[in-house]
């Protein structure tokens, strides 16, 4: 299952880089393939890897920090509530790792058309 959501996100990525290669430059080339697949190879690493970073609770404290510091005047929270409300890091129920190798192969097929554009 991770693979056939891994292979089809990369199908689509490939097809969107082609695409707005079409649109950007008005022709497909190598130099324009290596350029966007760069720019969506880096959104989709970034994406992981903040969605890691928030899955393993990293903001939680910080979250748990701004609901004590900000609860309106009028609307007094016990320590009970503040303490069940569900953590940043239980609000993000998707799998990161798609995306993550996703964003790896593109990055591979990157790197192989930068090699081949300076052969």
């Amino acid at each position: 299952m991770l693979q056939k959501r891994t292979f089809s996100l990369f199908i689509v990525s490939v097809c969107t880089t082609i695409l707005l290669s079409f649109f950007i430059y008005q022709k497909l080339t190598l130099l324009s393939f290596i350029n966007i697949s760069f720019v969506i190879a880096g959104s989709l690493l970034f994406l992981s890897l903040l969605t890691m970073t928030v899955k393993g609770g990293f903001f939680d404290g910080i979250s748990y920090g701004f609901r004590r510091m900000f609860v309106s005047k009028g609307q007094e929270l016990s320590k009970k509530e503040i303490n069940e409300m569900t953590p940043v890091s239980e609000l993000l129920n998707f799998d990161h790792f798609p995306i993550l190798f996703c964003g790896l192969l593109m990055t591979a097929s990157m790197l192989v058309a930068l090699f081949i554009y300076y052969l």
